[in-house]
């Protein structure tokens, strides 16, 4: 989802899709033409992840921000280096992914400074898993009202993007999302500004379906982001019941091949 060379001012707060639109890089806005690249931290991936078409999603970390998803905590690239080298190679989109409570502050620091320098022009979207989920017998969420603070505080314009943690293994029974735990997140954001869209495990949405539905249907501002964990068993006929029940826009698909390529055959074929 980037282009090389200028194009239109774009807010960083803006709708993903619409900045996709501007640049040509999508034909209408559907959640499934997004494509991600993922773990773009150390300068070789980030080099590889600007060649790609991916949107990219990195994890800073620790109180000088390094990038470096867990279980790496070293990195020979920083929050700083890696900014100024997509800013000023790329069009691409950014999501920042938290790990680490301590690194949320001094990267939107770090995000505010470069936007008063420069036009970022391209939307940013800022992700934490800060409330429990399915699964977790300890809480490792990062404290919500801290870094829902921190983005009103440093950088609010921006797309939020809070999910919960999550464990999912075949061998043992799994629960999934409940409605008190989607009531719970949209009483936290109901009231901020941003656009949201909420990363949930895929594998596990089909049978909470009743709650994110109803959770899709308290704002447009609202929309999920769909995640596949590696060894996740996600079901094209999970995805193509939750692509029937929403709108285009609605819905982000951050799956692996071969099921995402098998559920974009499926999903043209029926429309």
């Amino acid at each position: 989802c980037a282009a090389s060379g200028s194009g239109p001012a774009f807010s960083t707060a803006g709708d993903l899709l619409e900045y996709l639109l501007q640049l040509g890089r999508i034909p209408r806005k559907d959640g499934l033409l997004v494509t991600w690249y993922h773990a773009a931290n150390k300068k070789s991936e980030m080099e590889d992840a600007l060649k790609s078409n991916g949107f990219l999603f990195p994890s800073p970390t620790v109180s000088r921000p390094i990038m470096a998803h867990p279980p790496a905590i070293y990195s020979d690239n920083s929050f700083q280096e890696w900014l100024d080298a997509v800013l000023n190679s790329s069009r691409k989109g950014i999501k920042l992914d938290f790990k680490s409570i301590k690194a949320v502050g001094p990267a939107l620091e770090i995000l505010l400074k470069k936007s008063q320098e420069v036009d970022i022009n391209r939307p940013v979207w800022l992700n934490a898993d800060i409330l429990e989920g399915p699964n977790v017998p300890l809480n490792i969420s990062l404290n919500a009202s801290t870094f829902l603070s921190l983005v009103q505080e440093k950088y609010p314009n921006c797309t939020l993007s809070p999910g919960w943690t999550t464990l999912y293994s075949p061998l043992f029974p799994n629960q999934t999302y409940t409605r008190a735990m989607i009531q719970k997140m949209h009483d936290l954001i109901r009231d901020l500004p941003q656009r949201v869209t909420f990363p949930v495990r895929a594998v596990m949405v089909r049978l909470a379906w009743p709650h994110f539905s109803w959770l899709l249907n308290q704002s447009e501002r609202y929309s999920l982001t769909l995640w596949q964990g590696k060894t996740d068993p996600v079901m094209v006929e999970d995805l193509l019941f939750i692509r029937d029940n929403s709108r285009a826009e609605q819905i982000y698909y951050d799956i692996y091949d071969p099921v995402l390529s098998q559920f974009k055959e499926m999903a043209c074929m029926f429309g």
